[in-house]
């Protein structure tokens, strides 16, 4: 069995020590983990992150899952939007989705700007998406998780949560995300 790899992108104004995260690292311990730490989280700089993941994230062998939050969420698109070659992915996780401006913050608008999604080429190339909501995330609208969720082809997961999926709504744990990651890595039914 080739080696399983799990990376995790974390969003705005967050880091790999918040929300669930170690947790999720925790949960899966046969799985090499990766959580990356974006520079400057709450000045975001698209660049900045692309160049993290290039640094950080192999994607040339084994079996690559990708779990992505929030503003991670639009950075692994447009990474692997631009990625050369083939994408070894097996699959991505996504939570509080999104690939447009967020109404309520102005401030990401230059760094959303700058992405772009290759929709065709992420639903050619990795064989299970997962997109996961809350029916009332007061960062990210529900709509625009579902938006994105359409764009690349799959229902939303939607979870009755009143929060965006952080360690202050208190989710220092989350058991679907890892359910989900357990799921692809044993390409089980159902994902």
């Amino acid at each position: 069995m080739s080696e399983q790899n799990l990376y995790i992108a974390h969003g705005y104004n967050a880091s790999s020590d918040r929300h669930w995260f170690k947790w999720l690292t925790e949960q899966l311990k046969e799985v090499h983990s990766y959580i990356f730490d974006f520079p400057d989280p709450t000045e975001p700089v698209l660049e900045n992150w692309l160049t993290t993941l290039n640094q950080e994230m192999d994607l040339s062998s084994g079996e690559n899952i990708i779990v992505a939050h929030s503003l991670g969420v639009i950075t692994v698109l447009d990474y692997l939007s631009k990625y050369e070659g083939e994408l070894n992915v097996k699959g991505l996780v996504l939570v509080a989705g999104f690939d447009e401006k967020i109404p309520n913050l102005k401030k990401l608008d230059p760094y959303i700007d700058k992405t772009n999604q290759n929709y065709d080429k992420i639903i050619q190339q990795i064989p299970y998406i997962v997109s996961i909501a809350g029916d009332n995330d007061r960062t990210v609208p529900y709509e625009l998780s579902v938006k994105m969720s359409k764009n690349l082809n799959v229902e939303v997961v939607t979870l009755k949560h009143d929060g965006h999926f952080c360690d202050r709504d208190g989710y220092d744990t989350f058991p679907e995300v890892r359910d989900y990651v357990e799921n692809i890595f044993n390409n089980e039914a159902g994902i």
